[in-house]
C-alpha cells in the first residue's frame, strides 16, 4: 500500500483554519481593516493558502514553493476542494527569493508560518529576506512568522501523537502515529536537526521513517526582532497565541507580549508593519 507523505503531513502538522482566522485577527488589531491578499512563503501543501481563499469570497492568495512536485500535489488536490474558488488561489513555483511585485500583487500579510525561516541559516539570508518580504507587502501590510525555542527546544527528544483524521469536505487517511524527533543540537553553531516520522496502522506496525528531515538553524526572538528592524520594518512586535480551556472564551488571547518567560518549549510569532 503506497502512503502520500504530504497527506499525512497536512493531517498532522499543519492547522490551516487557524492560522488564517489568526492571521486575520493580527491584520485587523493592527491595521482595523479585514486584509485581502496572502502571501504564504514557503508554501510547501498550500493548506493556509486554501483556508483563507474558504474564509471569504473577496480574498486571494499567492502560494509560493520551489519543489514543483509539492506544487504539483497542492494544485490537484485544492482545486477539486476549492471549485470556482481555486482562481483566487496563485501557485509560484519559484524560489521566494524571485519572486515579488509587478510579477505577483503586493499583500496584505505575507506568511512565514511552520517556523520556515529556521531554513535560512546565516544573517545575511535572513537579512536579504526580510528586506524581500518587506517590498513585497502593500503600504499597509504585515509580514508575520512563528519560531519556538526554550531548553527543550535544544534536548535530543522523541514526541508520538495519535492522529485521527477528520472532515466533511475532504477525504481523510486513516489514523496513524505522528512522531517528532529532535535528534541533535550543536550549541556552537545553533543548528538543529529534526525529523518527522509515521507510524501506520493499515498495515499494522509499518513506519515511514524519516519522512520529513529538518536542518535548521534554532533562531532567538532577538535576532530575529533585530533583523526586522535593520530591514526597515516600521515597528516589530512579539505575539503570543494561548488558549486555556478551563476559562472558556475568556481563557483565549492573541496579542503583543513584552517578556516571555522561558519555558520548557514555546512558541511566539514576530510581526513586522510596513
Amino acid at each position: 500500500m503506497q502512503f502520500d507523505i504530504l497527506e499525512l503531513y497536512r493531517w498532522s502538522v499543519q492547522d490551516p483554519d487557524t492560522h488564517a482566522a489568526v492571521l486575520d485577527r493580527m491584520y485587523l488589531q493592527l491595521r482595523h481593516k479585514q486584509p485581502t491578499v496572502l502571501r504564504e512563503d514557503f508554501a510547501g501543501t498550500s493548506a493556509d493558502s486554501v483556508a483563507w481563499v474558504r474564509a471569504g469570497d473577496q480574498r486571494r492568495a499567492i502560494a509560493v514553493e520551489c519543489d514543483a512536485p509539492t506544487v504539483a500535489w497542492a494544485k490537484a488536490r485544492w482545486t477539486k476542494l476549492l471549485g470556482a474558488a481555486a482562481g483566487r488561489l496563485q501557485y509560484v513555483t519559484s524560489d521566494v527569493f524571485a519572486v515579488a511585485p509587478p510579477q505577483v500583487e503586493a499583500a496584505d500579510v505575507i506568511s512565514a508560518l511552520n517556523f520556515s525561516l529556521l531554513f535560512l541559516k546565516s544573517k545575511e539570508q535572513l537579512s536579504r529576506y526580510f528586506q524581500h518580504a518587506r517590498a513585497s507587502l502593500a503600504d499597509d501590510g504585515i509580514f508575520v512568522a512563528n519560531l519556538f525555542g526554550g531548553p527543550g527546544a535544544m534536548r535530543k527528544s522523541l514526541d508520538r501523537r495519535r492522529i485521527t483524521p477528520q472532515s466533511t469536505t475532504e477525504n481523510v487517511p486513516p489514523p496513524f502515529e505522528y512522531q517528532w524527533e529532535q535528534r541533535a543540537y550543536d550549541a556552537v553553531s545553533g543548528q538543529i536537526d529534526c525529523r518527522i516520522h509515521f507510524a501506520l496502522d493499515e498495515p499494522v506496525g509499518q513506519k515511514i521513517a524519516d519522512a520529513f528531515v529538518y536542518d535548521w538553524r534554532l533562531w532567538t526572538i532577538p535576532e530575529l526582532v533585530e533583523l526586522m528592524r535593520e530591514a526597515d520594518f516600521a515597528d516589530v512586535q512579539v505575539w503570543r497565541h494561548t488558549y486555556d480551556a478551563a476559562k472558556g472564551a475568556d481563557g483565549v488571547f492573541l496579542g503583543p507580549v513584552s517578556t516571555l518567560t522561558n519555558q520548557e518549549t514555546w512558541i511566539a510569532y514576530v510581526i513586522g508593519l510596513k
